[in-house]
């Protein structure tokens, strides 16, 4: 991370995935590309971006090596949700059942996301349920939480962040073709939601000595889960 950046100002690692199947353009990029260079932040914040190639090894090797080399106050993932009319806050992601081959036709092993030692299910302590409200009252663009984040690629990535600290992970399923909603409009409306999120965000955590996370991401956090969940075809 450039040495530059002051300790106060909040670091926040956005990622947005690249090309899939019918997805040439992926709008998850080019909103993160928004939030980095197109729009204007108020507040200090230090935006940091990557582009993640949809397979399970990209995922699997370069998540861990970001959270290492940024420390981010929070991470943003985004991806697409093929069919969907409204922005999704994801709740938890899980660890097994991953049956969709990735760009290269392949598959995590055994098909989980962490072999050993992992919980089914990773909830993020985030209070999205909180931030989808407030955003809602000042925005048009329908902000919706949802149970189902499709055992893809994004739930791949979002369990992988989850693990490492779920106090500063939230993921952002937006549509991938709506007349209603502009890209800009999406990009926006994810501008409030960092906002919003990085009012719940506890200081840094420390690394110890072998660069690793003082942190323990079995601690599970009680959430209601609503009765009616947000359910669409296909989500990377």
């Amino acid at each position: 991370m450039d040495s530059s950046v002051l300790s106060n100002i909040p670091v926040v690692l956005i990622t947005g995935f690249g090309p899939f199947h019918s997805v040439v353009v992926n709008p998850s990029w080019e909103v993160a590309k928004m939030l980095k260079t197109y729009l204007e932040w108020k507040c200090p914040v230090h935006i940091i971006i990557e582009q993640m190639p949809v397979t399970y090894e990209d995922v699997s090797t370069k998540i861990p090596d970001y959270w290492l080399k940024y420390n981010p106050t929070l991470v943003i993932h985004i991806g697409v949700a093929v069919g969907a009319t409204e922005i999704q806050i994801e709740r938890y992601a899980c660890n097994m059942d991953y049956c969709y081959p990735d760009n290269n036709g392949t598959l995590p092993e055994t098909g989980r996301c962490v072999k050993k030692d992992a919980p089914e299910i990773l909830t993020t302590h985030l209070p999205i349920a909180d931030v989808c409200a407030r955003v809602q009252r000042r925005t048009n663009v329908p902000v919706l939480v949802s149970d189902d984040a499709g055992r893809f690629l994004c739930e791949y990535i979002y369990y992988q962040s989850l693990y490492i600290d779920p106090k500063r992970t939230a993921f952002i399923h937006i549509p991938d073709s709506n007349r209603n909603l502009t890209l800009e409009s999406i990009a926006e409306t994810t501008q409030l939601i960092i906002y919003e999120l990085l009012r719940y965000v506890d200081p840094l955590p420390n690394l110890n000595q072998d660069g690793n996370y003082l942190i323990n991401p079995i601690v599970k956090k009680h959430v209601d889960i609503p009765n009616d969940k947000s359910k669409i075809n296909v989500l990377l």
